[in-house]
């Protein structure tokens, strides 16, 4: 397989092409499993192993090229954890930086977003015993401009407003942050899943509610946001509710909370694992702790549960809609290279990993297989990397 810094030259010479490629639904480029008959596009390319301890459920962000990434579970303790790391992509190495100060509980499950240069980290799992979660409703900025190793602040709670105080505790929620603004929602709260959806005011150190995330209650979902002209979008889908698997899938569009009469929300193709019209697998099957990114104007999904782990890996065409808000084109998904298939070096199915882009590749690290917890790295490569010996 070719060195990643090859990879990414490759890349860039070849971006005009695949996205010809994409739009025509003509993908014929090499996947790096060489013994296999698979037509599969994209690419695995094994990183070094993440420096600390093996865990699932992590979370964090990126700011600027740099991944940030931390807390989550130590099953072999078993334990929750505290500290915090950078990955620089660059340099394929991980530093440790400022863990979470001792007034925050470690938590895993928690979300992360980043903002106007900081990153923040919140709600999640804590409490000592592990077999009788604490959902948590704390929230910790992280400013990496002081310091080699950064410094840590608390900030306000979830859900605080200008008229009340409340943790509105939770684990399993999502976050993200479209258009210079975030947003945290979902979740579980230890009786009933949650669907709600609130704003961080950064300059005022508040929480503001927004309308609901479309569709069912969910825990554990995944959301990408994808540049599309001059939006950017968050899409929203999985999770579980009350034990099911979710299908419905969404758009968010944060321009329109500024219009009352607009719903934000624009619903999309269910994942289904089938077209609209029930004919044969055309898109992923909806599941819980997965991990996604987005390159390039395509949203990208991989791993997580369906009852048992996953690798498989899919491409998100955004939807075309027109003024009439009828969708006339895109809205579909291709599937590419898994790394459970990759060769020689085979990665394992995992959920509640960590998953980011930066640049022009998206990353895999941690996460659980079963009873294993994990701290492989991957980095993916949506073109493709010719084989050596080709």
């Amino acid at each position: 397989m070719l060195s990643l810094n090859k990879s990414i030259k490759m890349k860039k010479l070849l971006l005009p092409f695949f996205t010809l490629l994409v739009f025509a639904g003509l993908l014929s480029l090499y996947s790096c499993n060489t013994s296999s008959s698979t037509t599969l596009p994209g690419s695995w390319d094994k990183l070094g192993d993440f420096d600390g301890i093996t865990r699932s459920g992590a979370t964090g962000f990126v700011i600027g090229n740099y991944a940030y990434m931390g807390t989550g579970y130590n099953y072999d303790v078993p334990t929750r954890l505290t500290d915090f790391w950078r990955y620089d992509p660059q340099i394929d190495t991980w530093i440790q930086m400022a863990s979470l100060p001792s007034a925050a509980a470690p938590r895993s499950n928690a979300v992360g977003f980043a903002l106007n240069g900081k990153g923040y980290i919140g709600t999640g799992i804590g409490g000592s015993d592990i077999n009788n979660p604490i959902p948590l409703g704390d929230f910790w900025e992280f400013d990496p401009s002081t310091g080699p190793k950064g410094s840590w602040r608390q900030v306000a709670n979830f859900g605080k407003t200008a008229t009340y105080d409340t943790a509105l505790a939770r684990f399993g929620a999502l976050a993200f942050t479209a258009g210079g603004r975030s947003f945290v929602g979902g979740g579980y709260n230890n009786y009933s899943g949650l669907k709600d959806l609130w704003e961080y005011d950064q300059a005022n150190n508040l929480w503001i509610q927004r309308p609901s995330i479309g569709g069912s209650k969910r825990q554990n979902a995944f959301v990408f946001v994808n540049s599309e002209g001059a939006k950017e979008y968050a899409y929203v889908g999985g999770g579980n509710d009350n034990g099911s698997y979710v299908t419905n899938f969404f758009r968010f569009d944060p321009t329109l909370l500024s219009d009352t009469t607009q719903n934000p929300w624009f619903e999309l193709n269910g994942l289904t694992g089938k077209d609209k019209n029930g004919n044969a697998i055309t898109q992923p099957r909806s599941r819980e702790l997965a991990c996604a990114w987005s390159i390039a104007g395509f949203g990208y999904l991989s791993c997580g549960s369906i009852g048992a782990p996953q690798s498989d890996t899919w491409q998100y065409t955004p939807p075309v809609v027109n003024s009439s808000g009828v969708i006339t084109g895109g809205d579909t998904w291709i599937q590419y290279f898994s790394f459970s298939n990759n060769t020689p070096t085979i990665g394992y199915a995992r959920d509640s990993g960590f998953g980011f882009a930066i640049g022009s590749y998206g990353y895999i690290t941690t996460g659980k297989s079963g009873t294993r917890r994990l701290d492989d790295c991957w980095a993916f490569n949506p073109l493709g990397v010719e084989p050596d010996n080709k």
